[in-house]
């Protein structure tokens, strides 16, 4: 729809999807919120590796340990919305990836124990209800 107003013309149709890619950007950043969020509840703080298979442990240093504290989340704009969630290399270096995926780091191998796959899992099924409240403010 097409109006004038002030001067100018108004296309209703512009604003509307603006607003809907608004609100899907919205909740996408919900999203690696509570993903981010059941990561690190998932990540215990104890003393000795952790089973393969379960998330890892971490291990206190000074207070709690970095892992935890590492994941991150925002949104990226490369041709379609899409959210980034996981460990900072800058803060944990390559153990995140190790630990997700397992692998070699510094010459020990290491079986994989999830952390964000699981919270991904977890939380997806959010998703339509986040996107389906944030198109009910419009």
């Amino acid at each position: 729809m097409i109006g004038f107003k002030g001067g100018k013309y108004v296309d209703e149709g512009q604003r509307l999807a603006k607003a809907v890619r608004k609100a899907g950007w919205d909740a996408l950043r919900r999203l690696g919120f509570l993903v981010r969020s059941k990561a690190q509840q998932s990540i215990s703080n104890e003393k000795g590796p952790s089973a393969a298979g379960t998330p890892p442990h971490t291990h206190p240093q000074r207070g709690k340990g970095q892992l935890p504290k590492s994941i991150l989340y925002g949104t990226v704009d490369e041709g379609s919305p899409s959210v980034i969630i996981g460990p900072s290399v800058n803060v944990v270096g390559t153990v995140g990836r190790v630990l997700e995926e397992g692998g070699t780091r510094m010459n020990d191998k290491y079986q994989p124990r999830p952390f964000m796959a699981p919270a991904l899992a977890a939380e997806i099924g959010e998703l339509p209800g986040l996107l389906a409240d944030k198109l009910a403010n419009l």
